[in-house]
């Protein structure tokens, strides 16, 4: 879905794919991918290619296309016959292996793998890359970190973060300078580093969607809902700490029953209150 995006390909150097069970939207695709090749890729094809989903009346047999299954016509595109057996084929600059095994044969029985791991190291180590394996995925969005890290992988070593950090999963949303993750645990972290327009400002979690923000030279508020019966925790971020902070219910009637406390290092507020769906307007003074 996202190959014709040039970033997608940005560093790519090997691409594993499957149609097993899962299939392309279109043909066009596989325009991209040829291209992709042709360029200097190399592309891992692993798959039977005899689910029952090859038969369903598609882009691919219907109307003047007709192909047996979806490969066939990117195999065409890349030069290679239709339902290319098992072998390592030439294609421009790049190369195309074929594995006539589903991936979830590679799971299903101990060391069933080896050939695919096999496969993609010597391609790795033919680029002049040598093949690194790990127990860990990440993945940064924005100002999010999200990580995962393995309890039956290549080790079981934790995976340390350092920072100013936002735990997420927490739901007393501490600020933290460091987060070591575990094997079989994960972490979803908001990095503060991250943040545009530090200096101004923002909610930067909450347990409510946020409203009617207004910011002055000294002074910041915005109106909250969520549901009743819930407690509100959020995390606000603004220039300097504040000598104030007002909460009132959307009759602006004064309340007293919530806790604010600032976190120099993350020039931050956490505020606490209980929700409501009509809304509470929260106000920080400084």
């Amino acid at each position: 879905q996202n190959v014709s995006y040039p970033q997608t390909w940005k560093g790519l150097k090997v691409l594993i794919m499957s149609y097993s069970n899962m299939k392309p939207l279109s043909s066009a695709s596989h325009k991209y991918i040829a291209e992709w090749v042709k360029s200097g890729g190399t592309l891992v094809y692993c798959g039977k290619d005899d689910d029952p989903f090859q038969t369903v009346r598609e882009w691919w047999n219907t109307g003047d296309t007709l192909y047996d299954r979806p490969s066939d016509q990117l195999f065409q595109q890349l030069s290679m016959p239709s339902f290319a057996p098992e072998a390592e084929y030439s294609y421009g600059k790049g190369n195309v292996v074929v594995i006539r095994k589903d991936p979830k044969e590679f799971v299903l029985e101990k060391n069933n793998d080896d050939r695919l791991v096999t496969t993609v190291k010597n391609i790795f180590e033919k680029k002049g890359n040598p093949l690194r394996f790990k127990n860990y995925f990440t993945l940064t969005r924005g100002v999010y970190e999200i990580v995962s890290v393995l309890d039956e992988s290549v080790n079981n070593d934790p995976y340390t973060l350092q920072g100013v950090f936002i735990d997420l999963f927490d739901p007393q949303l501490p600020v933290l300078r460091e987060k070591v993750v575990y094997p079989g645990e994960q972490s979803f972290l908001l990095n503060l580093s991250r943040v545009d327009n530090s200096k101004r400002p923002q909610v930067l979690a909450s347990a409510s969607r946020i409203y009617n923000e207004k910011v002055s030279r000294n002074q910041y508020s915005f109106l909250t809902k969520s549901p009743i019966n819930t407690t509100n925790v959020m995390r606000v971020l603004l220039p300097v700490q504040p000598k104030e902070c007002n909460i009132s219910d959307n009759s602006r009637n004064k309340l007293t029953d919530f806790e604010w406390s600032w976190d120099e290092t993350s020039k931050t507020v956490l505020l606490t209150f209980e929700n409501n769906p009509e809304g509470i307007e929260a106000e920080f003074k400084w």
